[in-house]
């Protein structure tokens, strides 16, 4: 995740590198570090004697964040801190940026007779593990990993258990979509390639697809990437028959007319190369924008999950 030179100065270098997080016991606390667009997640698992000592917690983590510009976030649970941390611009500087932040909520966390265990439960007597669910990093013990475990397994037979109405569900993924078209017109207008349109494209048709077949299931998001492929088709015809239709437009021609004679305009032209050239640039842009919420999707529709041991 970070270099030896940098991890060796974050936190004393008590935090071991499993290259996609750091993660390990500073100071007796259990400590997770992940990198998430631009971001650094922290947990720090805590267990306060009372409710007045949590309360005074999240007073002293207001203050933090007010001091601290990096800082963008600092949630508490019962058993556990979440922090929110901007990654400075020079990677030499992190080391000093990790320290500035984490450093005074552990000497508070000490002061304050604060103990560490669990992040879920707070129990610190049985054996705790750090565990990935999902992409994420936690420090459990058995009986709570157990817990969360049965808890995913359950979630998803509820949800395979579920289907949908493809029909009205591809209606929904079509009106949708057309949201995304539309911005991809406009910001082809403006001279743009607009690989970001097309994840718009993905989103809202997933997201419409929803709304009319009832539930994102399998073949809903399968069914709502092809209506974004074949929209963005079109939105991107669409896009040059409006260039078309501006140099042609004195010529009497209307804009019905040069859309359906398009292909015919672009032999004429010489253009029919760049036409799919582009065509094919926009597709590469859009599955490049949208692949993320693509996966994420098919993977909620499916219920799946992960879960395993850190080692």
């Amino acid at each position: 995740m970070l270099k030896e030179k940098l991890r060796s100065q974050i936190l004393g270098g008590c935090l071991q590198d499993f290259k996609t997080h750091l993660s390990g016991l500073y100071k007796g606390f259990y400590i997770t570090m992940d990198a998430v667009q631009a971001q650094y997640l922290i947990k720090i698992s805590v267990n306060p004697s009372d409710a007045a000592d949590l309360a005074a917690l999240n007073s002293f983590l207001n203050n933090q964040q007010l001091n601290e510009k990096k800082l963008l976030t600092a949630v508490t649970s019962s058993h556990n801190i979440q922090l929110t941390i901007k990654v400075p611009s020079l990677a030499k500087n992190i080391p000093d940026t990790v320290n500035g932040i984490v450093e005074p909520i552990i000497d508070y966390l000490i002061s304050h007779t604060f103990s560490s265990g669990c992040s879920e439960c707070g129990t610190d007597m049985e054996q705790i593990n750090c565990y990935e669910i999902n992409g994420s990093h936690y420090f459990l013990c058995d009986t709570c990993k157990d817990k969360i475990q049965s808890s995913l397994q359950a979630n998803q037979q509820n949800i395979q258990s579920k289907k949908s109405s493809l029909v009205a569900g591809l209606v929904g993924a079509f009106l949708g979509s057309l949201i995304g078209c539309i911005l991809w017109v406009l910001i082809y207008h403006l001279g743009y390639i607009a690989g970001i349109a097309g994840a718009v494209t993905a989103i809202c048709a997933m997201k419409g697809y929803a709304i009319l077949g009832g539930h994102l299931d399998k073949k809903g998001v399968i069914g709502s990437v092809v209506i974004m492929l074949i929209m963005i088709f079109f939105a991107n015809k669409i896009s040059w028959s409006w260039d078309a239709y501006s140099a042609l437009e004195e010529y009497g021609w209307t804009f019905t007319e040069v859309y359906q004679d398009l292909g015919y305009i672009l032999e004429e032209t010489d253009l029919v190369a760049s036409y799919y050239g582009e065509l094919a640039i926009g597709y590469i842009l859009t599955l490049v924008c949208s692949a993320g919420s693509i996966i994420n999707a098919f993977r909620e529709s499916t219920g799946s999950y992960s879960i395993k041991k850190v080692d």
